[in-house]
């Protein structure tokens, strides 16, 4: 028996560009600029994205692939206080619109709870719907 735990942050390229401009040392370190980019764009058929910075005359652009920048964007969401399964299995999606950093947890045993499950005074009503709501921010 095994439980599956699989989480999904997902960056819109807005979040990408802010996260390396956060991260000047990291971006540094896998041969980025250290300062804020002016523009980020995915390559989904490339597994990479693709960071411009500068503007008009002074332009230089750079491609950083998929396992950089999600290092680059753990270390971000590590700064930023949003938990992460340290024994996760760890994958980035370049779509076309925004980049997808995905948690894999593989738990091999199910455990019994610490504490014992409190009496039931009523017996709850059956689930006869489910439905999601859309986070609005």
């Amino acid at each position: 028996m095994a439980i599956i735990d699989r989480r999904e942050i997902e960056f819109d390229l807005e979040a990408v560009r802010l996260a390396l401009a956060w991260s000047p040392t990291a971006a540094h370190t896998f041969g980025l600029s250290p300062r804020a980019p002016h523009r980020v764009r995915c390559k989904p058929a490339e597994g990479a994205i693709e960071v411009t910075y500068g503007k008009l005359t002074e332009t230089r652009v750079f491609t950083l692939r998929a396992e950089a920048l999600g290092a680059i964007l753990i270390s971000y969401c590590n700064r930023a206080g949003m938990p992460i399964p340290r024994g996760a299995d760890k994958a980035v999606r370049i779509e076309r619109e925004h980049v997808v950093v995905v948690f894999t947890l593989r738990i091999s045993r199910a455990q019994q709870p610490d504490a014992p499950e409190g009496p039931i005074g009523r017996l709850p009503d059956a689930v006869t719907a489910w439905s999601w709501v859309e986070g609005g921010g």
